[in-house]
C-alpha cells in the first residue's frame, strides 16, 4: 500500500509542478497570503515556525466544512472520528498523541479552542460551528502558548466579527433521507462604535439505518428501541457583539448554544472469527462483515443521544502604541446524556447510559507587544472545570441481572504563567528569528467514584509542570525560509472513572510529558504561485497515557507507557496555476512505536500492542476551479479526495484483531454558481454538493467484548467473544441555496 500511495503523491506533485510552470508568464497573479493567529498574535502563515494547515472561509464553504470531524480529511498526521456509539463526541488524535477512554475524566491528547477559548472536554465537540471564519490545525506540543492538553496538538477554530454595516444572509439545503437545513444571520449597522451579528440555525434529517424488528423469531429479542439510527435534529444559535468605546479599548461579548436531540450510531455487530457466535445458529440481520455497513438491523437499547452547550465568552482588548492589553472570559456549559445498544442485537445483554452534568470557567489575562527587534506575548491564566456523570451499566438485563448505577465526577483547578519571546538579531539583519517560550502550571484535582453496593472512593492529586520551546528560523531567500523546533508539552494525571475495583481508581495515574523536535521549511515560489511547504518530526513521550478496555467488564485500566515515540513527514502544496485553477496536495506519514512497558504490567507484549488512530499514510488531493464568469454569475467546481492508511482504535493486539479500520478513500465534491444579481443589494447563490460520493464502506470505531483471545484463527480459532462496530457516513448529497444582502450606499 505504501508503494501505491507513494506514487499517487509523486504524481500529484509532478502534477502541480507542471501545471504551475505556465503561470509564470501571467502577471499578478500570485496566492493570498494566510493570516494565522497560533503565537496569539497576526503573523503570516508562512512565518510561524510551527507546522500548520489552514482554512480559510472560501474554503471552509467549498469544502463544506461543518464541524470537527471534517478538518481531518484537510490535514496530514489528523485523524477525527466519533468516539464510539456517538456522533457527537470527538475522538482526536494528531501526529500519533489521542485518547482512546470516552470518560470525561480523562484528559485529551488535542486542545480545541473557539475564538480563544478552551474547550475543556471532546464531548459535545461535534456541532455545527455556526459562522466559522477560519481554522489552524497547529501540529505538534504547544505547551507554552495553550499549555495542557496539548501534547499532540491544537485546533483553532475562529468564528466571524460584526460587520460595519446592516446585511445578512438567508441559507436553505435540501438532501437525500430527508435532509434540511436552514441558516439566518443578521448584521446591524455601527451604531456608536457598536456592532452586532445574530446566527440562527437548524437542521434535520432521517436517519442512515432503519431500526427493525428481530428477524429470527428469537423470544428473548425486545422490540426496536427506535425506528432508525443516527439522525439529525439540531439547533444553534450564537450572537457576536463588538463595542468599539474608543480608538483604544474594544469589547467583545459571544454567545453560543447547540442543541442536539440524536439517535446514536447503529451499533453493527460484525464476523471476528469461524466460532464467534454468540448463539447457535446467528445470522443476519445481526451478523455482517467488518467492511460492510448495513442499512438495517435490530437494536432494543439504542435509546438516545442529546447533546446541550452552550457558551459566555468577554474579550476586552486595550490596545497602546505598541502593545495590546487582553482579558478573555469565558463560562461554558455541557449537558449530554446518551442510551446506546452496545451488543448490537435485539436481545438486552448489554447496554449502558451516560449522564454528563459539566462546567467550566477561565480566565486569560495577555500582553503582546513590539520592542524594536523584540515581539513578545505574556499571560496568566486559569480554568476550573466540574463535572458529575451517573453511569448506569447493565449486564443481561433479559436475564434480570439489575442495574449498576455508577457515579462518577471531578473538580479541576489549573493556573498558568506563560511567555513567549521573538527576538530579531540586528547582526543578522532579518534573516534570523529566535523564538524562546516558557510555561508553569499548577493544577490540582479531586475526582469520585461509586459503585453501589461494591465501593466508592475519592482521590486528590496535584501535578506541576514547566514546559520550554525554542525555535530558530532561517529566512534563505524572500521566497524561502526554514526552521528548528524544540518543545515540550504536558498533560495532567488524574484518576480512573470507569474504574472496577478500588485498586485501579486509587492508584490513578501519572501526568505525561513530550519532547518534540521538528524541522520544516516554508517556501512561496514561482512568483508566489506555489507554495510548497514540509516537515520533519520525532516526539519522545514519558509516562504516555493509555487505557485498555476490558469488554467483560465494560471499564478501562489506564496506565502510563513509559517510554513512547513517534516520527514522520509532512508535506503540504498549494499551486494556482491558472487564475481559474487551485490545485493542493497533502501527505502525512508516521511511525509509532513503544519503546518500553512497564516491568508490572501483564496484558500483552509491546512488539505486539497497537498504536491507536496512527495511519502510517494519509493524502489529500484538491482542486479548486473556477470554471466560468457569465453575465448570469460565477460557475466554479471543488473537488476534494483523502485517503488514509488502516489502523487500529486499541492498544490491545486482541481487540485490533477483531477491529482494525482497513484504509479508504473519500471523494468529495461541490458544484456552485454564485453572484447571482437579486435587485441591487442582493446575490444569489445555489451549490449542489456530494460527500463520500463513491460510498465507501468503512468503520470508524469498535467495541469489541467476549473472550479471553479474539484474534483471528484461520483454523477456527478459540474466540468466543463479539464486536459491535460503527461505521462512516453512507453517500450523501443535497442542493444549497443562500441569499447574501446588505445595505445600499446613500
Amino acid at each position: 500500500m505504501l508503494h501505491q500511495v507513494t506514487r499517487i503523491l509523486l504524481s500529484s506533485a509532478a502534477m502541480l509542478a507542471t501545471f504551475a510552470m505556465p503561470a509564470v508568464a501571467q502577471d499578478m497573479l500570485t496566492l493570498e497570503e494566510v493570516v494565522v493567529t497560533a503565537q496569539k498574535r497576526k503573523q503570516s502563515v508562512q512565518d510561524v515556525p510551527i507546522a500548520i494547515s489552514t482554512l480559510d472561509k472560501a474554503a471552509i464553504e467549498r469544502q463544506r466544512i461543518t464541524n470537527v470531524t471534517d478538518i481531518s480529511q484537510h490535514a496530514p498526521n489528523v485523524e477525527i472520528v466519533d468516539s464510539p456509539a456517538n456522533t457527537t463526541a470527538a475522538t482526536i488524535a494528531i501526529r500519533g498523541a489521542s485518547q482512546i477512554s470516552p470518560a470525561i475524566t480523562w484528559e485529551n491528547s488535542v486542545g480545541i479552542y473557539l475564538d480563544g477559548v478552551f474547550m475543556g472536554k471532546n464531548l459535545g465537540a461535534i456541532f455545527d460551528i455556526a459562522e466559522l471564519e477560519r481554522v489552524e490545525v497547529l501540529r505538534g506540543p504547544q505547551g507554552t502558548l495553550y499549555g495542557k492538553n496539548t501534547v499532540g496538538g491544537a485546533v483553532n477554530l475562529i468564528t466571524r466579527k460584526p460587520s460595519n454595516k446592516f446585511g445578512g444572509s438567508l441559507t436553505a439545503e435540501l438532501g437525500h433521507k430527508g435532509y434540511w437545513s436552514g441558516r439566518t444571520t443578521i448584521n446591524t449597522p455601527d451604531w456608536q462604535g457598536l456592532k452586532s451579528s445574530l446566527t440562527l440555525y437548524q437542521a434535520k434529517r432521517d436517519g442512515f439505518a432503519d431500526n427493525r424488528p428481530d428477524q429470527l423469531g428469537n423470544p428473548l429479542a425486545a422490540s426496536p428501541s427506535s425506528d432508525e439510527f443516527h439522525n439529525l435534529d439540531e439547533q444553534a444559535t450564537r450572537l457576536a457583539l463588538q463595542w468599539d468605546l474608543n480608538d483604544n479599548l474594544s469589547v467583545n461579548y459571544t454567545f453560543d448554544h447547540s442543541d442536539q436531540d440524536n439517535k446514536p450510531r447503529f451499533g453493527q455487530l460484525t464476523q471476528t472469527s469461524s466460532n464467534s457466535y454468540l448463539y447457535s445458529g446467528m445470522q443476519e440481520p445481526y451478523l455482517t462483515k467488518d467492511d460492510e455497513r448495513a442499512d438495517k438491523g435490530s437494536n432494543d437499547w439504542a435509546i438516545e443521544e442529546t447533546s446541550k452547550s452552550t457558551g459566555h465568552a468577554l474579550d476586552l482588548q486595550w490596545r497602546g502604541d505598541s502593545y495590546t492589553l487582553r482579558s478573555i472570559t469565558s463560562y461554558r456549559e455541557l449537558d449530554w446524556d446518551d442510551t446506546i445498544d452496545i451488543d448490537g442485537t435485539a436481545i438486552d445483554i448489554f447496554h449502558s447510559s451516560r449522564h454528563v452534568d459539566y462546567s467550566s470557567l477561565s480566565q486569560e489575562l495577555q500582553l503582546s507587544g513590539s520592542l524594536d527587534q523584540l515581539d513578545y506575548v505574556v499571560g496568566a491564566y486559569y480554568f476550573e472545570e466540574d463535572a458529575d456523570v451517573l453511569n448506569p451499566i447493565t449486564f443481561f438485563g433479559t436475564f434480570g441481572s439489575p442495574t449498576s448505577n455508577n457515579r462518577y465526577g471531578l473538580d479541576t483547578d489549573s493556573v498558568a504563567l506563560y511567555g513567549q519571546l521573538d527576538w530579531r538579531p540586528a547582526m543578522f539583519g532579518d534573516r534570523l528569528t529566535v523564538t524562546t517560550g516558557l510555561r508553569w502550571t499548577e493544577e490540582r484535582k479531586d475526582q469520585y467514584i461509586v459503585h453501589p453496593g461494591m465501593f466508592d472512593a475519592q482521590a486528590n492529586d496535584t501535578f506541576e509542570n514547566t514546559s520550554p520551546s525554542v525555535a530558530l528560523s532561517w529566512v534563505f531567500t524572500d521566497e524561502i525560509n526554514g526552521y528548528v523546533r524544540y518543545a515540550k508539552g504536558w498533560k495532567s494525571g488524574g484518576f480512573n472513572g470507569e474504574a472496577a475495583v478500588p485498586a485501579e481508581f486509587n492508584e490513578g495515574y501519572n501526568d505525561e510529558q513530550v519532547t518534540a523536535y521538528e524541522t520544516g521549511l516554508k517556501s512561496m515560489l514561482l512568483d508566489g504561485r506555489l507554495q510548497l511547504n514540509g516537515a520533519m518530526f520525532y516526539n519522545e513521550f514519558d509516562n504516555f497515557q493509555l487505557s485498555v478496555f476490558e469488554g467483560k467488564f465494560a471499564s478501562s485500566v489506564i496506565f502510563n507507557v513509559p517510554e513512547y515515540e513517534t516520527k514522520g513527514v509532512e508535506v503540504e502544496a498549494v499551486a494556482l496555476v491558472h487564475e481559474s485553477l487551485q490545485l493542493t496536495v497533502a501527505y502525512g506519514y508516521l511511525d509509532a512505536e513503544y519503546k518500553k512497558f512497564p516491568s508490572d504490567f501483564t496484558y500483552f507484549d509491546k512488539d505486539d500492542a497497537g498504536t491507536p488512530y496512527s495511519p502510517e499514510n494519509s493524502l489529500t488531493l484538491g482542486m479548486d476551479w473556477r470554471i466560468a464568469q457569465t453575465g448570469f454569475g460565477l460557475w466554479y467546481l471543488r473537488i476534494d479526495y483523502s485517503y488514509r492508511d488502516d489502523y487500529v482504535p486499541f492498544i490491545d493486539p486482541d481487540q485490533n484483531a477483531a477491529s482494525k479500520m482497513r484504509d479508504r478513500a473519500l471523494l468529495n465534491a461541490r458544484l456552485a454558481i454564485s453572484e447571482i444579481k437579486l435587485g441591487d443589494s442582493g446575490t444569489l447563490l445555489i451549490a449542489l454538493w456530494g460527500q463520500n460520493l463513491t460510498d465507501e464502506d468503512y468503520r470508524i470505531n469498535t467495541i469489541p467484548f467476549g473472550g479471553v483471545d479474539q484474534r483471528i484463527d484461520p483454523n477456527g480459532g478459540s474466540g468466543v467473544g463479539w464486536t459491535t462496530s460503527y461505521f462512516g457516513d453512507p453517500r450523501t448529497y443535497g442542493i444549497e441555496a443562500r441569499y447574501n444582502f446588505q445595505a445600499i450606499d446613500d
